[in-house]
């Protein structure tokens, strides 16, 4: 069958999803590839739901989404749009899609991180757009100075695209490297995307901020559902002045209509304060698993990996313990055959992490500790 030339970039991403899933954990192994936190979601959220689906209206919202969500993730960010800067979208994922199908034309580049997901990459082909990756600090807090990222823009750039914090990593960009970017972009008419799906989750010691209704040339994507184990609600927000918001909108009429309703009124109730305090328990369950994994990693030797400052995962670097070439995802495949655990090789995230893989502390105490003397035992077998 003959199928459109612009799919072909996207045969291989659907097959080899960054993302593993709980369900294809096989029973007993640990995983420490966890894209979202194993936490049962709190029975006031439960109630919530149920409530919802008993008694309100689960019709088509506007496209832009539920006015009244609107209204209060615009007064939540303090934006100076109001509403009209909000548009709520099936996940970040779509509102990263229609944003690149607004504003890039062919030809048009898109700098992203040298680490980042792979549909980030190829939404830009998608849209016969192309897209360089510029190089990240894996030895500092804070992933990219503005200097070292404007001295990657070209004519052809159109956009540059930041994770905030970095999905590999976990380190954030720092409040004032965004002045400086946000400045030197809005003097060459480029356009920042700030990507902030786990910015909710970070913890004390690190310069932290959103980005969310800085300048008119930067839009940022959000959500509030991983921590709740609810990413498959596929609900998120989009923040822009309200040209770009329009402009994103002509492009999701045609692509969505509009989000998930019973996911948009159980936002609603999130954004208005349900499951706050539970929220604050389980970042500090985070935050205690996040000590023990540093911990645990230095007692086992442990010295060349990326301490995250934000989201759940850690970088490590497995091929400096090693006295033979080993590729990430042979290395991953032993620790899974040999030692029943689960982690993600970091080439996933792109080549600058090959050597490395991304391990998860959005698990039990026990799982982590067990994970890395794992880890440790196969890196020595190895070099038997």
């Amino acid at each position: 069958m003959n199928f459109s030339k612009r799919i072909e970039p996207l045969k291989d991403l659907i097959r080899s999803s960054e993302r593993v899933l709980s369900e294809s954990v096989p029973k007993g192994y640990v995983d420490l590839s966890a894209s979202v936190p194993p936490f049962p979601v709190p029975g006031v959220l439960l109630n919530a739901a149920q409530e919802i689906l008993r008694s309100e209206n689960l019709n088509y919202t506007e496209t832009y989404g539920l006015p009244k969500l609107r209204e209060a993730l615009a007064e939540r960010h303090d934006l100076k749009w109001g509403k009209e800067g909000v548009t709520i979208s099936t996940g970040t994922s779509e509102a990263l899609f229609c944003t690149l199908a607004a504003i890039i034309d062919p030809g048009d580049e898109l700098l992203v991180p040298a680490l980042t997901l792979r549909a980030h990459k190829n939404v830009s082909h998608f849209f016969s757009g192309t897209v360089r990756e510029y190089p990240l600090s894996l030895d500092t807090p804070h992933q990219v100075s503005a200097e070292a990222l404007i001295r990657q823009v070209r004519p052809a750039t159109k956009a540059i695209l930041v994770n905030n914090p970095l999905i590999a990593t976990g380190q954030l960009f720092h409040p004032a490297e965004f002045e400086i970017l946000s400045a030197y972009c809005a003097e060459h008419d480029i356009f920042i995307l700030v990507d902030e799906s786990f910015y909710e989750i970070h913890y004390p010691g690190s310069a932290h901020a959103s980005f969310a209704g800085y300048a008119d040339h930067v839009i940022t994507f959000s959500s509030m559902t991983k921590l709740f184990s609810m990413s498959g609600l596929r609900i998120g927000w989009l923040f822009a002045s309200p040209g770009i918001t329009e402009a994103v909108n002509s492009v999701r009429y045609i692509s969505s209509t509009c989000a998930n309703t019973f996911s948009q009124r159980f936002a609603l109730r999130m954004v208005n304060g349900l499951g706050a305090e539970t929220k604050e328990k389980l970042l500090s369950i985070l935050q205690n698993r996040r000590k023990l994994m540093l911990e645990t990693l230095e007692l086992h030797g442990f010295t060349h990996f990326v301490r995250s400052h934000a989201g759940y995962f850690i970088l490590l670097n497995f091929r400096e313990e090693l006295n033979k070439p080993c590729s990430d995802e042979e290395f991953a495949g032993m620790l899974r055959d040999r030692h029943e655990i689960i982690v993600t090789p970091g080439s996933h995230f792109g080549p600058a992490a090959e050597g490395y893989i991304r391990i998860s502390f959005a698990t039990d105490e026990s799982n982590i500790q067990h994970g890395v003397a794992a880890i440790r035992e196969c890196i020595n077998e190895y070099n038997l």
